[in-house]
């Protein structure tokens, strides 16, 4: 809840802080407070997470990010995203699922 708390200072919009789960692993400092919203039952981890301002995560339902980048303006509605980067104003509608992909 410690993390939590500092998103919240940071100025990050979080509709039910005690609903979401932020792993230690994972850098504040690469979470924006310009403009980010994290809705209920939200889980990030990843020391690689990169959230920008006014993305919003959560939107229909809960998202999983694990080591994502995250763009200015990516709304990740619901669902479970790993590895991947969202550009900026990318969307994701509620039950996506985006995994990592080996080339």
């Amino acid at each position: 809840m410690e993390i939590v708390n500092k998103l919240l200072q940071r100025g990050v919009r979080i509709a039910a802080p005690a609903s979401i789960e932020i792993g230690a692993e994972v850098d504040i400092q690469r979470i924006s407070g310009e403009g980010v919203v994290i809705h209920a039952g939200c889980r990030i981890s990843g020391k690689r997470t990169l959230i920008l301002p006014g993305a919003t995560l959560g939107g229909e339902g809960p998202v999983t990010v694990e080591n994502c980048l995250v763009g200015p303006g990516v709304e990740l509605k619901g669902g479970y995203f790993r590895e991947a980067v969202f550009l900026e104003q990318a969307s994701c509608g509620l039950g996506s699922h985006v995994r990592e992909a080996p080339f």
